[in-house]
């Protein structure tokens, strides 16, 4: 996964700081940097990006009336140091809405955010062309295979993922999980999703993966020996 960027702000320290915050999450590229709307609109004649962080009060045309000329689609994160836009910037369905000085822990939460709304939508996290997806574990951006995990375990808010070797904790709800998935993940249990290549055996309503022993409950038994069935000699 790789999400292009474009920063779009006047004030010369805020699009440095942006740079910095961008070079540290491994799936946000930098393409361009613009200083004013006239800028903006002309990079994005011969350029598509991914993402623009748009800053609201510019010289000449704010950040609020540019949106009126950009694709209907275009993400948008946008940059002020104003507190009066916010429920503006909703209305343009922006991603986030950061308040300057900008720190790095809530720049991480605006992105989180966008990539949790690439997993909902099923793109371009889970398609054809990809195996892998990144969590926000703690201040890490983690890249994990789909194939490498387990099983995964609900906590009310969080979500333990587990492979053969690790375990990590991640802020996000199981349904919104169950939704971004492979269809070779099934739900089995209100608290687990597992991965049914890493199935070893199943016994007495209890799947066994490795040493570790799942329940099926009754609201998913159904559905899931359908599928046992259909990979049954």
């Amino acid at each position: 996964m790789n999400i292009t960027c474009l920063i779009v702000d006047d004030e010369p320290n805020a699009v440095n700081l942006l740079q910095e915050y961008i070079r540290q999450i491994p799936f946000l590229t930098l393409s361009h940097q613009c200083y004013d709307a006239a800028e903006v609109l002309e990079y994005l004649q011969t350029h598509q990006v991914d993402l623009i962080f748009l800053d609201i009060n510019m010289p000449g045309i704010s950040g609020m009336e540019l949106t009126e000329f950009l694709s209907k689609g275009q993400k948008i994160i946008f940059t002020t140091a104003y507190t009066q836009y916010a429920i503006e910037s909703y209305e343009k369905n922006a991603i986030d809405y950061l308040l300057k000085p900008i720190t790095f822990k809530r720049f991480s939460q605006a992105i989180a955010k966008l990539h949790s709304g690439y997993l909902s939508t099923g793109t371009p996290q889970v398609n054809s062309d990809t195996n892998y997806f990144f969590v926000k574990s703690g201040k890490q951006f983690l890249r994990l295979e789909y194939d490498s995990i387990s099983y995964f375990e609900g906590w009310k808010e969080y979500v333990s993922l587990y492979t053969q070797d690790s375990k990590i904790l991640v802020y996000k709800r199981m349904k919104e999980l169950e939704d971004s998935l492979p269809d070779y993940f099934q739900r089995v249990h209100h608290s687990y999703i597992i991965n049914i290549h890493a199935i070893h055996k199943i016994e007495d309503n209890h799947i066994y993966i490795q040493e570790v022993r799942i329940p099926i409950s009754e609201k998913y038994r159904t559905a899931f020996m359908q599928i046992v069935q259909q990979k049954l000699l």
